[in-house]
């Protein structure tokens, strides 16, 4: 016998939780990310790893219309043609946008968005990820064409 879960009956960091895993709809994990890193252009923007819940879901008329991931991006680079962190983020925005269905990474688009340098961080120094992840789908939106 199934019994419904209802979150009144839950305590609260575990409701709040359940809520939280049925509001993530990460891509799919059957995608393999490592062989995008493989990809020149990817690699350039995207140096370190990427994974399935760093990508967020673009829906169009309540139907997932694909995944996106983003970072900010630094404003220079060093003589060794390194990141230059002094300088600072740049208000440039490096985007991964997969389409869905997603069965291959041979869709997958690098796109560009910009926002306000003063908005990349937070006053405490650290980014500001919910400015940038709506910085990033207003621009996969915009692509899609999806208001």
């Amino acid at each position: 016998m199934v019994i419904p879960l209802s979150l009144s009956v839950l305590p609260k960091y575990e409701a709040n939780l359940l809520r939280h895993q049925q509001r993530i709809m990460g891509l799919p994990k059957s995608i393999n990310l490592h062989s995008l890193r493989h990809h020149p252009r990817v690699a350039f923007y995207f140096r370190y790893p990427l994974y399935h819940n760093a990508f967020q879901p673009v829906k169009k008329n309540k139907r997932v219309a694909g995944y996106f991931a983003a970072k900010p991006l630094y404003g220079k680079l060093t003589s060794a043609g390194k990141v230059d962190r002094a300088s600072g983020f740049s208000g440039k925005i490096a985007i991964i946008f997969i389409p869905s269905p997603a069965r291959s990474l041979k869709q997958a688009k690098l796109l560009f968005a910009r926002m306000a340098k003063s908005q990349v961080t937070l006053p405490n120094g650290k980014r500001n990820w919910p400015a940038l992840r709506q910085a990033a789908e207003r621009a996969v939106r915009k692509k899609l064409g999806i208001r």
